[in-house]
């Protein structure tokens, strides 16, 4: 095969790599939740119920949680960056998680590993959405 050719299909597949990249992981779901009023109310009263986040920016479902929720922008009031976070989040993390996997959801004295979408977390505290 000619490398001329070979370098163009290697063009092509990169270029729709990241076509994909944008299109479907970057905006998967976020879009629709930003300047949502009712989630800012969720999350709220979610962080009036004390739930907290312990997450890794680097983790996906964590990444997935978050957008679940319009990005981790939207839900710092109950979030706690466990990897790069500030030295105060890290020492949170490594202090008050119960568990070694992200994320990690904590209601009161429960503890969830792994995803919990808006609304379970709304009906864990009994939050309206």
């Amino acid at each position: 095969m000619n490398k001329n050719v070979l370098a163009i299909i290697i063009s092509v597949l990169i270029v729709g790599f990241v076509i994909f990249y944008i299109a479907v992981i970057e905006d998967n779901g976020s879009a629709n939740l930003t300047g949502n009023g009712e989630m800012t109310e969720l999350i709220d009263c979610l962080a009036e119920n004390k739930v907290v986040i312990y997450g890794s920016k680097g983790c996906p479902a964590c990444t997935q949680l978050a957008r679940s929720f319009g990005g981790y922008e939207a839900i710092e009031s109950i979030y706690v960056e466990c990897s790069t976070g500030t030295a105060e989040e890290r020492r949170k993390c490594t202090e008050e998680m119960q568990s070694n996997f992200v994320p990690e959801i904590q209601i009161e004295d429960e503890v969830y590993e792994g995803n919990k979408d808006p609304a379970s977390l709304a009906e864990a505290v009994n939050c309206e959405f």
